[in-house]
């Protein structure tokens, strides 16, 4: 759908009745004179060409309050700036030279005349369809203040909430710092630089799915963190995930898992229900909806009791 699509049917009549009385503004500015100067036509009095102009003049204003109504038809095709700003106090100019998209800008003000506020550079990546690549992109110039993400309040006697009230910044590990993958909690998890509430929750949830890590490099199956993420954890040896009974669970704990798939739940329950138990992995490979490579990711969180 293109832009003149996208305006409402009001607005498209609008522009045409006001192109068709340009049209006509200018054939008659052009055609006046001519006819004038074959003496066909008596000039114009002072008062027609002073109704003449404000008819010009209304059209110009009226013109520049559809730019300001539809400002993406005239930012769309901007270069994105980069420069250090606040989003909890940038006005919507600023916030569009970023490269925002007028209804993302929208969307900010609306959450902030809420008393939604963001409390860190983090933070600001729960703007919502805020692409990673854009957040990475803007994410060094995010600069917020602890006053600002928690600002202090006066109570009904008029008096300001004590320092102990306002929330710090969790401090940030510092390079070389390794975290158990199976054991660090949120709390810790948000002290690595790059991850913050949003993020270390997903992990946890991910954590709890799946059982539990066997691998460092299984934290990438976690959408969206920093490159480089697996730096800062590490799994002991010997780690031992939660396993499930492929003969005991039900569909709904199974399809659960993320190494198991709808339809491989499917083909699971089917055998139980028409063979009986499953016996071991090689009951499993005789089904096409499984893989060589599948098997090496599901044999730690399995068993056949």
């Amino acid at each position: 759908m293109n832009r003149w699509q996208r305006l409402p049917r009001s607005d498209r009549r609008g522009l045409v009745f006001l192109l068709i009385v340009a049209v006509g503004v200018v054939a008659v500015v052009w055609w006046l004179p001519q006819k004038q100067q074959q003496g066909s036509l008596p000039p114009l009095s002072e008062e027609e060409m002073r109704e003449l102009s404000a008819f010009e003049q209304s059209l110009r204003e009226d013109s520049a309050k559809r730019a300001a109504r539809y400002p993406h038809y005239a930012s769309e095709n901007r270069t994105p700036e980069l420069f250090v700003f606040n989003p909890n106090t940038a006005d919507s100019v600023t916030l569009l030279r970023l490269g925002l998209k007028p209804w993302q800008v929208r969307n900010m003000m609306k959450y902030r005349r809420k008393g939604g506020r963001w409390r860190s550079p983090d933070d600001f990546a729960r703007l919502y369809g805020l692409s990673r690549e854009d957040f990475q992109r803007l994410r060094p110039y995010v600069q917020i203040s602890p006053e600002d993400a928690y600002p202090v309040r006066k109570n009904k006697q008029g008096m300001e909430r004590p320092d102990s009230f306002v929330r710090k910044y969790p401090e940030k590990f510092p390079a070389g710092t390794v975290l158990d993958l199976n054991t660090a909690d949120t709390t810790l998890l948000k002290r690595i630089p790059g991850i913050g509430s949003y993020y270390a929750g997903k992990i946890c949830r991910y954590r709890d799915r799946l059982g539990g890590f066997v691998r460092v490099e299984q934290i990438r199956e976690v959408e969206g963190l920093p490159e480089g993420i697996e730096a800062w954890f590490e799994v002991p040896a010997g780690a031992q995930p939660r396993r499930i009974d492929v003969n005991a669970a039900d569909f709904r704990t199974l399809v659960r898992h993320p190494y198991l798939s709808y339809e491989q739940v499917k083909v699971l329950t089917a055998h139980r229900q028409k063979y009986g138990a499953l016996q071991g992995w090689e009951d499993v490979r005789l089904h096409e909806a499984f893989r060589e490579v599948d098997f090496t990711k599901l044999e730690p969180y399995f068993s056949f009791r």
